[in-house]
Parts: C-alpha cells; sequence; structure tokens
C-alpha cells in the first residue's frame, strides 16, 4: 500500500470529521466555534489568500502535467 503524506489541514480535516462521526455535513455545519481548528475544519487554510494570475495557474497545471508523467513512468 502507497503511503500518503498527512498535511497539517489534512489531518485536522481527518480530526473534524472523527469528531462529526465521519459526516461532512456536520463539519461544514460545526457549531463549535470556540475549537482551535473550526477555522481550518473544512480542509482549507483561511490565512492563505493568495490569488494566483491566469498565467501562473497555467504554467501550475503544466508542472503538474509533467510531476504525473514522470511519476506514471516510473
Amino acid at each position: 500500500m502507497e503511503d500518503k503524506k498527512l498535511t497539517p489541514i489534512k489531518a485536522i480535516r481527518q480530526k473534524c470529521l472523527d469528531c462529526c462521526a465521519d459526516s461532512s455535513l456536520e463539519v461544514k455545519l460545526c457549531e463549535m466555534t470556540n475549537c482551535s481548528l473550526h477555522r481550518f475544519r473544512l480542509g482549507r487554510n483561511p490565512n492563505r489568500t493568495r490569488v494566483m494570475s491566469d498565467a501562473e495557474k497555467e504554467a501550475f497545471r503544466d508542472r503538474m502535467a509533467r510531476l504525473r508523467e514522470i511519476r506514471d513512468a516510473e
């Protein structure tokens, strides 16, 4: 089985799902605003607000496509 890297944001998402009986809807509707993980519960970092230009998005897509090709060739 392939090991997948569990990022901090993904770990928070998993914790929130565990807390809400594996219900994505319950995580979304969570009212526990005093929880330190509440802002991160949807699997996104709310502090990250960078917006990429269309050219940056295209360059990123190209890099990801090349990386997928390399990974699939192995």
